[in-house]
């Protein structure tokens, strides 16, 4: 798990670095918190939805067109639905791809799609499994810019990310939706 974040600091960071010879706009940088709800069922049923936190940078390629990359963080406590023992979950998905945005005012909606790779850890009396996969994902959102380069992001996405932990497969994606608080220069 510790492994994953540092991976992940250090491909952003990475990115931050290559990102002034690949802007032809602005870099942005956010925080953000959202509510998570799984698409698939069992886990609903298991764990329910919650909190996951987050960030993200981006990097304006041309007029409107931009690079993102993000990673976020979910662990949520619950009971199997057989015995009601203790379960827990973590999740922390990193993902990055394409954004468009319109409009270049105050208020700028934008569409995005990408690829998520889901890190899971899941630990129970049954057992601990603890592994990643990839998956696709879908983003709508609208910024306002509040002053100078500071803008709230209201955002939702949607998640696929089928996971085969054992011989049963289930899908770690779902909606999630939630504010940001970013800079853009």
């Amino acid at each position: 798990m510790k492994r994953t974040f540092i991976a992940g600091a250090i491909a952003l960071t990475l990115f931050a670095g290559a990102a002034p010879r690949l802007a032809a706009e602005r870099v942005s940088l956010e925080v953000k918190g959202a509510y998570f709800l799984p698409t698939e069922q069992v886990f609903r049923d298991v764990y329910g939805g919650g909190p996951a936190y987050g960030a993200e940078i981006g990097v304006g390629l041309m007029a409107g067109l931009s690079l993102w990359a993000g990673a976020d963080y979910f662990t949520k406590k619950g009971q199997l639905t057989f015995t009601g023992e203790d379960t827990e979950i973590t999740l922390m998905p990193v993902s990055g791809g394409l954004r468009y945005t319109l409009g270049a005012g105050r208020l700028r909606p934008y569409v995005g799609a990408g690829v998520v790779y889901v890190k899971y850890k899941e630990t129970s009396v049954i057992g601990t499994v603890d592994k990643g996969d990839v998956g696709f994902l879908g983003q709508v959102g609208v910024r306002f810019k509040v002053a100078g380069g500071f803008f709230l992001d209201v955002q939702a996405r949607y998640s696929v990310c089928k996971a085969k932990p054992g011989d049963v497969t289930a899908d770690l994606g779902g909606l999630q939706a939630g504010l940001g608080l970013g800079i853009a220069f």
